[in-house]
């Protein structure tokens, strides 16, 4: 059993000596290569789903400004990658050589890019582009806007998010197809559905949000669909995208409308035809109304409305409280909880993915052993069980007594993988203190475990604790114990 360090350490090791072993095979020994160079770098979440389904308001949501979509004459580009920088710059990538900048400008809604001879003559399977964007949330992670099929999203993102209207059964067969029947493609721990038109669940009613998310825990319950993906998640991508950049005027636009009097403009509100006629709600310029509509939709026109009624008193303070309405507060905390702070872990298995891949598909005699190193690797890497169960709990499709799950969770990592935020630990508690508390939580598990008072299916949930308990005092133990310890 080994932990985030010794995890990226072996994955490294094995990657280097399958590098040296295919450098005689340019083609493997350069998608080696640039696999290391993923491992060493930013967790890579990849937005994918079917064509209208959401993936550039997605993106626009989760960065905070209105990047995507991105623009180019003739076809857009297949997969578009958004990463930190110190300044707005973007790059075309080939596959001929290295990547060049290319001119881009802030169009109305994203960005646009203006091709040059170089970019005119490029193969028509080559369309990808990276945006360097100063932000926040873009150092960690990188995000793909992908529109390429899933097995290739799989093959090149270390984390994806699968957009999808509805959950149907032609998405589930999607998600199946694309994952592996073998080796550490097996694991669905790099995989969230998001449902992403939760504003238009039931026609749009004014309880629409709150059906979705609903619809959601019903959905992640399913053991089928469980067995595909770490979490289901309702999120309206066109309500948080414009709750994270709504300006003020768009704000005194819908306050105005939220002081007149229901009964004169609700009606106005029931259709997009009634909102935008040129005799409606006179106090808004049709001219901004439709601009509304265009960001908020008419579902979230009404949200927004009713938020402002009810106490919501600057752009700030609505921005706020429409972004928890959308259901991106809970996708932002599912992406903390078993993707950024796992992304060690997933980078491991994305890589490790890879080279599997390449050994069954070209394999070479003097790298048969690494076959049996990568089966083993996998054997000893606790994390891929850990975050299997934390989603499971996440999503009822395990349950410990209520008191057990909160224990669970943290010592599984869900509040952060250091062996003090596991143990519930102060950063001013004492050395004596963490190893009695790492002790006792060992003790705890290993009677959930191996008692008879928990049901079978809640005692193997027990031993994944039990083994997350064991790698806290091996981490204890590689540091000086205390006297007596």
């Amino acid at each position: 059993m080994i932990d985030d360090e010794e995890l990226e350490r072996r994955t490294y090791r094995l990657l280097s000596e399958a590098t040296h072993i295919y450098q005689g095979i340019p083609p493997a020994a350069a998608l080696l290569r640039s696999t290391l160079d993923r491992l060493a770098g930013p967790l890579r979440l990849a937005v994918a789903g079917p064509p209208r389904s959401g993936r550039s308001t997605m993106v626009n949501a989760l960065i905070g400004e209105e990047l995507a979509p991105v623009e180019l004459p003739g076809d857009p580009p297949a997969s578009v990658t958004y990463r930190d920088g110190t300044q707005p710059r973007a790059w075309w990538q080939d596959e001929r050589g290295t990547p060049y900048e290319i001119p881009m400008i802030r169009a109305a809604h994203g960005l646009r890019l203006t091709p040059d001879a170089r970019h005119a003559g490029r193969p028509d399977g080559a369309r990808r582009a990276v945006i360097e964007w100063p932000s926040r949330t873009l150092r960690r992670t990188e995000l793909i806007d992908t529109q390429l099929p899933l097995p290739q999203v799989f093959q090149t993102a270390d984390a994806v998010l699968y957009l999808t209207p509805h959950l149907d059964e032609a998405d589930l067969l999607t998600l199946q197809a694309a994952r592996g029947i073998r080796g550490p493609s097996v694991f669905p721990v790099h995989t969230m559905i998001v449902l992403s038109r939760a504003d238009a669940t039931g026609g749009g009613r004014t309880d629409a949000l709150l059906t979705a998310k609903q619809a959601a825990r019903r959905r992640r319950r399913e053991p089928r669909v469980g067995a595909l993906c770490q979490d289901v998640v309702a999120v309206s991508p066109l309500i948080a995208a414009a709750a994270r950049t709504l300006r003020d005027d768009e704000f005194r636009a819908i306050a105005t409308m939220a002081a007149l009097p229901r009964d004169s403009s609700e009606p106005h509100l029931l259709s997009t035809d009634r909102f935008t006629a040129a005799d409606a709600l006179r106090s808004v310029a049709a001219q901004q109304r439709a601009e509304l509509l265009q960001r908020l939709g008419l579902g979230g026109i009404r949200l927004a409305i009713t938020l402002t009624r009810t106490g919501c008193g600057s752009a700030a303070v609505l921005g706020e409280r429409l972004q928890e309405h959308s259901g991106l507060k809970d996708l932002q905390a599912a992406i903390a909880e078993l993707f950024t702070a796992r992304r060690a872990a997933l980078r491991a298995r994305s890589t490790l993915t890879v080279l599997d891949r390449l050994l069954r598909t070209q394999p070479v005699p003097s790298a048969a052993h690494l076959r049996d190193e990568l089966e083993l690797l996998l054997a000893d890497a606790h994390e891929f069980h850990e975050l299997r169960l934390l989603a499971a709990l996440r999503a009822g499709r395990v349950n410990l007594p209520r008191e057990h799950a909160v224990d669970a969770k943290r010592l599984l990592g869900g509040a952060g993988t250091s062996l003090g935020e596991r143990l519930g630990m102060s950063p001013e508690a004492t050395t004596d203190d963490t190893w009695a508390e790492a002790h006792a939580a060992a003790e705890r598990w290993r009677q959930h475990a191996h008692g008879r008072a928990l049901p079978p299916a809640q005692r193997r949930a027990a031993e994944v604790v039990l083994r997350s308990c064991d790698m806290i005092l091996a981490g204890l133990d590689s540091m000086a114990a205390p006297a007596g310890a």
